[in-house]
């Protein structure tokens, strides 16, 4: 999510305090603003927004680009009515288009898969480890369990994560490791992974570089890998997991145009059953415009979590409304997010005006919505 102030009015706190001013004078705006220093502009502003005068604060607007947000976040913006809204149209820009028109490159498709089903074939072999998971594609691709050198067009990660997947083991000690079966050295030697050596196991210690290593440039829905384990390492591994959720959410955003609320983004176990639904959506979609249903009825299949740029304009008074609501901790937390980032933003222009701008307890000192409140601030009850 992304915030930049596009336009405002010039010298906003002195152009509401005219404003106001010229309730009380008898001489033209024009001339009070001529008067007016920004000195005495900021202490007029502060005694207008104590006395809870606002009317003159809409003279004074700010326009925004916002980008990354999701068309949820855009059914609740709109919500605030007196604002001016620009929307990116999906019709017009279609982010599946070259998907659309292109076929998949099952060429590459096929490399990444042979190479995860060599690697994964030949650790079940050489563990002596069940490759009944794998067996329909190991049939289907004539699969022998080749070491990585004799690999055509390998794909080292794939066949690594092949490998983990085959007859990796995530041991349990308190500074854990990655242990494979001690016949699997010649593949590490080949591979010239960092290894170390523990009675009949082979110990990779740093699972995190490993961990990224196989994981990094994934396709989440097309690879080949084992989410379980994927799951498992994240757990074990804090750091890992940490990157591994950032990778999941630029893979969201590139190749579904869309995002992952907070709560869904906290672990990579809800993530991936998000991106089942994104895929499941995207494919859909993609069907209905290859049979000739326009894209803008095509459309309403995509998710709410499909991304949108604004550009929005909104008066003073409209946005200290927003703010009131949307800074509030009981928000949603995508738009609370734009709230604050937008508060952050005008600020920096206009600090006097949005002194007491935000959610309303931080200026109370206690909650207006009584039982319904965060329990940041004790309720109020009249």
């Amino acid at each position: 999510m992304k915030v930049t102030i596009i336009a405002h009015t010039p010298e906003p706190e002195k152009v509401a305090a005219a404003a106001a001013r010229l309730c009380y004078s008898k001489i033209s705006a024009t001339k009070i603003m001529d008067n007016f220093s920004q000195e005495k502009a900021a202490t007029f502003i502060k005694k207008l927004m104590d006395m809870g005068h606002m009317s003159p604060t809409e003279h004074v607007s700010f326009t925004f680009a916002i980008d990354g947000v999701s068309r949820t976040l855009l059914a609740q913006i709109t919500r605030h009515r007196i604002a001016s809204y620009s929307v990116q149209s999906l019709r017009y820009n279609n982010p599946f288009d070259a998907e659309i028109s292109k076929s998949v490159d099952s060429d590459e498709l096929e490399s990444e898969y042979i190479s995860y089903l060599e690697g994964f074939a030949l650790s079940c072999k050489l563990s002596g480890n069940s490759a009944a998971k794998n067996q329909h594609l190991i049939d289907k691709f004539n699969i022998c369990g080749l070491m990585p050198q004799d690999v055509k067009n390998l794909h080292i990660t794939s066949y690594l994560r092949g490998v983990f997947d085959g007859a990796g083991l995530i041991s349990d000690d308190e500074n854990y490791s990655l242990a494979f079966p001690m016949e699997l050295k010649s593949v590490f030697d080949a591979v010239h992974f960092n290894i170390t050596r523990e009675g009949e196991k082979l110990l990779i210690q740093k699972a995190l570089d490993f961990g990224l290593y196989i994981y990094e440039n994934m396709d989440f829905v097309k690879s080949l890998y084992d989410e379980e384990k994927l799951i498992a390492l994240c757990e074990k591994d804090s750091a890992l997991s940490k990157q591994i959720l950032v990778l999941m959410q630029d893979f969201i955003e590139t190749k579904y145009y869309a995002m992952a609320p907070e709560s869904i983004a906290a672990s990579p176990k809800t993530l991936l059953t998000y991106i089942k639904g994104l895929d499941a959506c995207k494919k859909c979609y993609i069907d209905l415009v290859r049979m000739g249903i326009d894209q803008e009825d095509a459309r309403y299949i995509l998710p709410h979590g499909t991304q949108t740029r604004i550009v929005m304009t909104m008066n003073v008074r409209s946005l200290y409304n927003f703010f009131n609501l949307r800074c509030c901790e009981r928000a949603q937390t995508e738009i609370r997010q734009l709230a604050n980032l937008m508060l952050a933003e005008v600020k920096k222009i206009a600090p006097g005006l949005f002194e007491t701008a935000g959610a309303p307890c931080e200026a109370l000192g206690y909650c207006p919505e009584g039982d319904m409140g965060c329990g940041k601030y004790p309720p109020y009850h009249g």
